[in-house]
């Protein structure tokens, strides 16, 4: 995708953290460079650090004479010479969110851009660089961009290519596209992907060495105790252990169709195919469960901030809300644990729980401060 179009998400939070960090004080030598060399990728950039400046106050003292015009920096590195880098520099991982934007009625008009642009040269000319010294010509992506979610935190991601990534709670993912591929390494959490087709570039999520190209599609992958679960919520999966970095898992002749719910071994290298309204999990020792009907909507009703619950155990119940929660629930009673429980729950509601297990006459419920329950068997 074109960073000259229409802003989106991705690069106003990258604003947002380059405006925070100058902000705070003085940045290394490789922020320095890195800030630069993504300022003088695209006038959208400029433009949505501007944004964020401004609202930060972080460009009030600099240039104040406008004596520079970055018009002219801008001109220089749209060359012919000089190839676009469609993907940046770590951007926040998730201490800072974007600012709220000021609506105007009017767009604002070159005048204001051309004098705004004057600042970021200025930025630029602070820092003792210059568009000379930046490694353009011929460049790639060379970074990853991290985003991290906290304790309860849920947020969407929309990429540069389209594709939308949903995180859950507790949830760490870098994005890291290159020419070939489009790669998102999930290291623990869970998350919904809605991938933008491309047949040309493969989107590929990787987990602990198990790599899940999208063939058209959207799907939900979860990292939970050792096991990462794949539930396909649209189109098709090819989920490949062991995957080498540039394989294509494509359906071919070598591929595994996932036709019955068993437990298997998928030789290595070899793509197993998921289709729409499966699941399959893949388990610490390496073997593969799979469900050829699974439960796409318990699968995925966090995303409406929901747990849905058929005749699970208490005990999963309980670390589903441990999962989203301050307040943390222990079991005292063995018994217990393994009483089945069936419901919707909101997932930032766990004494709606506590509530409901009271009044079944079959626990109470012992308090240790804000933050801390044990249940006991009556």
């Amino acid at each position: 995708m074109n960073t000259h179009s229409q802003p989106n998400t991705l690069i106003i939070e990258q604003a947002s953290y380059w405006a925070v960090l100058i902000d705070e004080g003085e940045l290394s030598q490789r922020q320095h460079h890195e800030l630069a060399q993504w300022l003088v990728e695209s006038p959208t950039h400029v433009q949505e650090f501007l944004h964020a400046c401004t609202l930060l106050d972080v460009l009030d003292d600099i240039d104040p004479n406008k004596n520079i015009s970055v018009e002219g920096l801008l001109k220089k590195i749209s060359t012919p010479d000089v190839e676009p880098i469609s993907i940046t520099s770590k951007p926040a991982p998730y201490a800072y969110e974007k600012p709220a934007r000021i609506e105007t009625k009017k767009r604002p008009t070159r005048m204001f851009w051309a004098l705004a642009a004057s600042l970021v040269l200025s930025v630029l000319a602070l820092y003792q660089f210059t568009p000379a010294v930046l490694p353009l010509k011929q460049q790639t992506i060379s970074h990853s961009v991290n985003y991290v979610t906290t304790l309860g935190e849920q947020r969407s991601i929309t990429l540069s290519d389209g594709s939308i990534i949903y995180l859950n709670t507790l949830t760490n993912v870098d994005i890291d596209y290159t020419p070939q591929f489009r790669n998102i390494v999930l290291h623990n959490g869970e998350a919904i992907f809605k991938v933008a087709h491309n047949p040309d570039k493969p989107f590929r999520v990787w987990v602990n060495g198990t790599m899940f190209q999208a063939l058209g599609t959207e799907f939900n992958v979860r990292s939970n105790k050792g096991n990462v679960e794949l539930t396909v919520i649209n189109g098709v999966v090819a989920l490949t252990k062991n995957a080498r970095k540039h394989q294509d898992a494509s359906v071919s002749e070598e591929s595994v169709r996932l036709d019955s719910n068993a437990e298997i071994e998928v030789p290595l290298g070899r793509p197993l195919i998921v289709s729409v309204g499966q699941q399959a999990t893949v388990k610490e020792d390496g073997k593969i469960t799979t469900l050829v009907n699974a439960d796409v909507d318990k699968k995925t009703s966090w995303k409406a901030r929901e747990m849905i619950f058929k005749n699970d155990s208490l005990e999963d119940v309980i670390y589903e809300f441990n999962r989203y929660n301050a307040l943390q629930i222990s079991i005292a009673s063995e018994q217990l644990s393994k009483m089945s429980i069936t419901g919707v729950f909101e997932t930032n509601d766990p004494q709606s729980l506590l509530r409901f297990l009271e009044s079944s006459g079959k626990a109470k419920i012992q308090r240790h401060g804000a933050n801390s329950v044990t249940i006991l068997a009556l």
